[in-house]
């Protein structure tokens, strides 16, 4: 009997050992809570029927990163863990959560998120990413179920250096990430981080639950709060591949040092383009009209065509020729005629100055 509760003892000491457990950190570098009741993704999103998806699964209600000495822990808080029904090796199921981080260190960065179906701005596009999931098999994310560390060069599969695990007395999940795996960090405080919650399907596309129109027991109903409207938009955009894939959404950086509002998360997700054909941005991006005012302009130009009419003023000027050939013909009868003219009347006035001389010559030399 004493050998019995000898080996007990030994495999309870075994397991303290080796089975990690909820620990006192520090004050945290970041704390950022999210809004309750806002796990509807671009507003009008609905959880999958089955059992097993409880109320409060997929809402974030805080996120925390701590700077423990040789690791930096990263803490995400739901409203509830909602146990482990399928047993994740991890302690948690049901969650499927993404942290992408940017630092401020000169490194490539990615703009693109892995199966969520959103892109990042630029000044988010991140250096690494933390894909925290239910642990099962080998392989990372999204090709095997292991927890994975995405940086610009490698993937990181969860192990000694890179822990992850369920915090089931605070609804929490942590990661624990060893300093030697992850750029920068002596300016956690100044990284910008996005953090999204969606619903793990092992057989999933990418690991991640698909949203349906309608939904189901095991899918995402993805026009449960939708009016008749966003019914045929997001219709439009689960079948064009770009509708979002994201339940819950918190955000941290310069611009939104203490979070986001529900409203800001469902305008962000709700961005999408079903006409280009482009995915949701976070933060959203709202594109604006640019080819009202270039129609106007070509209507003006169809104006010009009146200028046919001056075809007409090209006739007259040729009639006008005319006249030009009565006055070639009438200058040289007249140069003639006055020649003529006056030399006759110069030849008679001679005449009758030089009778006029005899007769006075003849008086003169008779007296």
């Amino acid at each position: 009997m004493k050998r019995f509760v000898y080996i007990v003892l030994a495999l309870l000491f075994i397991a303290y050992i080796i089975l990690p457990s909820p620990v006192a950190y520090s004050a945290p570098v970041i704390s950022v809570t999210d809004p309750e009741g806002d796990d509807r993704g671009p507003g009008y999103y609905g959880y999958p029927t089955a059992d097993v998806f409880k109320p409060g699964v997929f809402d974030i209600l805080k996120f925390e990163v701590y700077d423990e000495g040789n690791n930096v822990v990263f803490k995400v808080y739901v409203r509830d863990l909602g146990g482990n029904p399928w047993n994740g090796p991890n302690g948690f199921c049901l969650q499927y959560i993404h942290i992408y981080v940017r630092t401020k260190a000169p490194l490539p960065a990615r703009t693109d998120t892995i199966g969520l179906n959103v892109l990042l701005r630029p000044e988010y596009a991140w250096h690494f990413a933390l894909l925290l999931a239910p642990g099962w098999e080998s392989d990372p994310v999204p090709v095997g179920q292991r927890a994975a560390l995405y940086l610009p060069t490698q993937v990181v599969v969860q192990d000694d250096s890179f822990k992850v695990y369920a915090d089931t007395d605070n609804n929490a999940i942590v990661a624990e990430v060893s300093k030697d795996l992850l750029p920068d960090v002596e300016n956690i405080a100044n990284w910008v981080i996005v953090v999204a919650l969606t619903s793990y399907d092992g057989f999933g596309p990418a690991r991640v639950r698909p949203v349906d129109v309608t939904g189901g027991e095991w899918a995402v109903n993805g026009t449960a709060y939708a009016t008749p409207d966003m019914v045929k938009r997001i219709a439009k955009a689960i079948a064009q591949g770009i509708e979002p894939r994201i339940m819950d959404l918190l955000v941290y950086s310069a611009d939104y040092p203490n979070g986001i509002t529900a409203e800001e998360q469902y305008s962000w997700l709700d961005s999408y383009n079903i006409d280009l054909g482009l995915p949701a941005f976070i933060p959203g991006v709202v594109l604006q009209p640019v080819t009202i005012t270039e129609t106007q302009t070509l209507v003006k130009t169809t104006t010009k065509v009146s200028t046919l009419t001056e075809t007409t003023t090209v006739e007259k000027t040729v009639t006008t020729t005319s006249v030009e050939e009565k006055t070639i013909t009438t200058t040289s009868p007249t140069t003639t005629t006055v020649t003529v003219t006056d030399w006759t009347i110069t030849g008679v006035v001679g005449i009758i100055l030089l009778i006029i001389g005899f007769a006075i010559g003849y008086v003169v030399k008779k007296k």
